[in-house]
């Protein structure tokens, strides 16, 4: 015969769980870009499509993640400037229509925060890494 604990054991373990799962969350080496977003652990699934997780992890299409694993050659937007997710997305004239307003340091954790809470934000991310993926031949150096 089984003996199940009470829901108060259960609840008091999972709590535990949590709190280890935090600990490495906060402490851990990878993620730390989704970090900048998603500050706590949850079971609740976050609904980002993969063109969101490519922006907020700063992997995919741009010639700075790329040059990281030896793909490219350069790091180097077509325009000169260091091709990453931030600098396509504010900055660069081969992006324009999807710009939009670039973070203060201090306040990137919040800006993508706000970035993926806006529709038309999402939407512009989108369509500017479907942009990069679909002209990576004038995308990069």
């Amino acid at each position: 015969m089984k003996s199940l604990n009470p829901r108060c054991e259960l609840k008091q373990h999972l709590q535990e769980l949590f709190k280890k799962w935090q600990n490495l969350w906060d402490n851990g080496n990878t993620g730390r870009s989704v970090l900048k977003v998603l500050k706590t652990v949850d079971v609740k699934p976050v609904f980002w499509t993969s063109e969101d997780i490519l922006f907020v992890t700063g992997h995919g299409p741009f010639p700075s993640f790329l040059n990281r694993f030896h793909l490219s050659d350069s790091d180097s937007c077509a325009c000169g400037e260091v091709g990453d997710h931030i600098h396509y997305a504010t900055s660069c004239p081969l992006a324009l229509s999807w710009h939009i307003r670039k973070p203060s340091t201090s306040l990137e954790s919040l800006w993508y925060q706000r970035v993926l809470e806006n529709p038309n934000s999402r939407k512009g991310i989108i369509n500017m890494i479907k942009f990069i993926i679909d002209n990576e031949n004038i995308i990069r150096l």
